[in-house]
């Protein structure tokens, strides 16, 4: 994909690229490479990268079920509620006493 403009000095039949376009030429292979760079990165993502919510959260309940086991703490409920899995633990106090708030009201 990289061209190149070979010139001689011997043959003064071949024309003459200025520098202007010398520096076009660059700009536009960087805007390629670029290109092509992000197109590789989205088709990676789009082909395995894209996991989902539900991986994190399969991936937490595994840790605190084996933490817990391992040093001996009581067992704690699954959360199974999506709109309290996208909440942030440190968080869902907080969420959760808005929310009981609001529909009291």
């Amino acid at each position: 994909m990289l061209f190149f403009v070979f010139m001689s000095q011997v043959d003064d039949d071949n024309p003459k690229i200025t520098p202007k376009y010398k520096k076009i030429g660059t700009l536009t292979l960087c805007f390629i490479v670029m290109g092509a760079s992000l197109a590789v990165i989205y088709l990676l993502w789009a082909s395995f990268g894209h996991i989902g919510p539900s991986f994190s959260s399969d991936m937490v309940n595994k840790q605190q079920a084996t933490l817990r086991a391992d040093y001996g703490l009581p067992k704690h409920p699954i959360i199974t509620d999506p709109k309290i899995l996208q909440t942030p633990p440190s968080l869902r106090g907080i969420s959760l006493k808005n929310n009981t708030n609001n529909t009291t009201k």
